[in-house]
């Protein structure tokens, strides 16, 4: 609460003013002066003067300088105006005459000196009484006492007297305001400008007293050093201010407190870091703040990674800042891109369980893999990266070539499974997803037995078809043809088996049954006998003949011969002379008894 009072002070004698106005205008050197409007004319310090002047026409629109003299004669001030068309000036408020009282001398020159006017003014000082009202206020508890001010008045006198109420004193007095009451380690204090002089622009003088408290503030380091001591940021007097710790200094009662965050070092990488960097001060007395040992562990990866961060899990950042003496166990975690893209930690540098008592860099290597989809009926081999392995559906490192090898899978009892198409190609390199389609095609074993070539149509193509896999579904058709062995011995089929067109959907026995032939040449007539065949060699000759098969065999006729090679036989015929000599002793005897019996007659 405010008190009140009003406190009458000794007035000082006042200095007459006289003014002596002799006309309206005054004149100099063809100017005519309107304001001043008479030479001599009296302004106080602090007061303004407008300049109010009338020209010969010749200069009208010209330029002209005023200009104003101390009373020592010396330049105060030159201002530059422009005649207006009536040859006319006016310039408000043109100058305030300062606290050098005396006669002053005013004078407008126009064009370099053509025309000059002056005019003179008396300047002295004004000293009347000024009321003003005085108080303040506080920020914080109450205040213990009134505040008091010192006047010292223009006659030298002085007083002092409480900070409350209203007073009237001459204009020039000066004051001094009472700029702290301390108790003990308490006080309230006024940033107001202590001293100053009364002016009749004065009207109040009221300051604000703060309560604040005497502050040391310090600070506590765990581990390391070459650190900066801290920075702490207080109100003091409602004003921001700083100061480095530790240092005591009075602080605003109830307001806020802030250290540097962080003490920087001269190794890069390293810090100290205070979690209670803020608060409000409440009382007097000492406020420490405390600072934890850091370094700075970089990130290198390109995948997010994890950690057990001193028993926690944590996701690394590319720059991290732990306390000295932290435990990192790095998780090796594989980051999926997509379903058919992710990348695999291959190694943790400088390795995957890191004590932080350095800056650290962590660099983590990772190699990208692609999903490789196989789908085939059969295992299928491959070289991949040179090896030979089993090619499966599995991720397959960015860059691994693949060559797929042409292998025949026999699955037994004459069937067997040969690569047929391989997509997108049986060779690759890994450098995105695929999916490797391999197709086969099954084949059956066809044995052929046969004592000669066999002839076929394989899906209406002739050829000859020997032992071999054939391709199920493939249609066989037996040729019938003969096979001349040379011109007197041929083979001919008599029968095949299964049949002599088939589908190939199974293995498959084909045997073509055949004979052999051989040409027969009898008495020039010839023909193919199968082999074993009995021929009857007759022939028909009169008694009196003999006759002789002569050829492969000389048999007499009615003799059988076995065919089992080429056999030519013809029929020799030669008199019986046995016979004719018979015959001819018959005849001589018939002969003998017939001449007998003539004779006889």
């Amino acid at each position: 609460m405010k008190m009140r009072a009003k406190y009458l002070l000794p007035l000082l004698t006042l200095i007459p003013l006289v003014a002596l106005i002799t006309s309206a205008a005054y004149s100099s050197g063809g100017i005519t002066f309107y304001s001043p409007s008479y030479n001599g004319e009296t302004y106080y310090v602090g007061q303004s003067i407008t300049i109010d002047a009338v020209f010969p026409q010749q200069f009208a629109t010209d330029g002209a300088t005023i200009n104003f003299f101390f009373p020592n004669s010396s330049l105060a001030a030159t201002i530059p105006v422009q005649i207006n068309g009536s040859g006319g000036i006016y310039v408000l408020n043109a100058y305030t005459f300062p606290n050098v009282q005396g006669t002053w001398q005013i004078t407008i020159e126009v064009a370099g000196g053509a025309a000059v006017g002056s005019i003179n003014v008396n300047v002295i000082q004004k000293t009347p009484l000024v009321t003003v009202n005085l108080g303040y206020s506080v920020v914080g508890q109450t205040i213990p006492q009134t505040p008091s001010i010192t006047l010292t008045f223009p006659n030298g006198t002085t007083t002092t007297v409480p900070l409350q109420g209203t007073i009237s004193v001459p204009s020039g007095t000066s004051y001094q305001v009472q700029s702290a009451i301390t108790e003990g380690n308490v006080r309230w204090a006024t940033n107001y400008v202590s001293t100053g002089t009364i002016t009749p622009a004065t009207t109040s003088i009221t300051p604000t007293y703060y309560q604040q408290y005497s502050v040391t503030f310090n600070y506590t380091v765990q581990g390391g050093t070459g650190y900066t001591p801290p920075t702490v940021y207080y109100h003091s007097l409602g004003t921001n201010e700083t100061v480095q710790a530790p240092a005591t200094v009075w602080v605003d009662a109830n307001s806020a407190y802030t250290y540097s965050p962080q003490l920087q070092s001269s190794v890069q990488g390293e810090r100290w870091i205070t979690m209670n960097y803020t608060g409000i001060v409440k009382a007097p007395g000492e406020i420490n703040a405390y600072y934890i040992n850091q370094y700075l562990v970089a990130l290198q990866s390109q995948v997010p990674v994890y950690a057990i961060v001193n028993g926690v899990n944590e996701t690394l950042n590319s720059t991290n800042w732990f306390t000295q003496g932290t435990t990192i166990k790095l998780e090796n975690i594989t980051q999926y891109v997509s379903s058919t893209e992710r990348y695999v930690i291959a190694n943790f540098s400088p390795s995957a369980l890191v004590t932080v008592n350095q800056p650290t860099t962590i660099k983590v290597t990772t190699i990208t893999q692609y999903l490789i989809n196989v789908n085939s009926p059969v295992q299928l081999s491959a070289f991949i990266n040179g090896v030979n392995e089993t090619l499966a559906s599995g991720w397959y490192n960015q860059g691994t070539t693949i060559k797929i090898e042409n292998i025949t899978y026999y699955m037994g009892n004459g069937e067997r499974l040969i690569l047929g198409k391989v997509f997108p190609a049986p060779q690759l390199t890994v450098n995105s997803s695929y999916t490797i389609t391999a197709t086969t095609i099954t084949q059956y074993f066809v044995n052929v037995s046969s004592p000669i070539p066999v002839q076929v149509l394989i899906n209406g193509s002739k050829t000859t078809l020997n032992s071999s896999w054939i391709n199920s579904g493939t249609t066989i058709q037996v040729l019938n043809y003969t096979y001349n062995v040379s011109p007197q011995e041929r083979i001919i089929i008599v029968g095949v088996s299964p049949s002599q067109s088939f589908a190939v959907k199974s293995p498959v026995n084909l045997k073509l049954l055949t004979v052999t032939q051989y040409l027969v040449t009898i008495n020039g007539v010839s023909k193919f006998y199968n082999s074993g065949s009995k021929i009857v060699l007759n022939a028909s000759v009169p008694f009196y003949e003999t006759a002789t098969f002569k050829g492969t065999y000389n048999v007499s006729p009615g003799a059988t011969i076995t065919v089992n090679q080429p056999i030519t036989e013809t029929l020799v015929v030669s008199p019986n002379y046995l016979v004719l000599g018979g015959i001819a002793a018959v005849i001589i005897i018939v002969i003998a008894v017939v001449v007998i019996i003539l004779l006889r007659r």
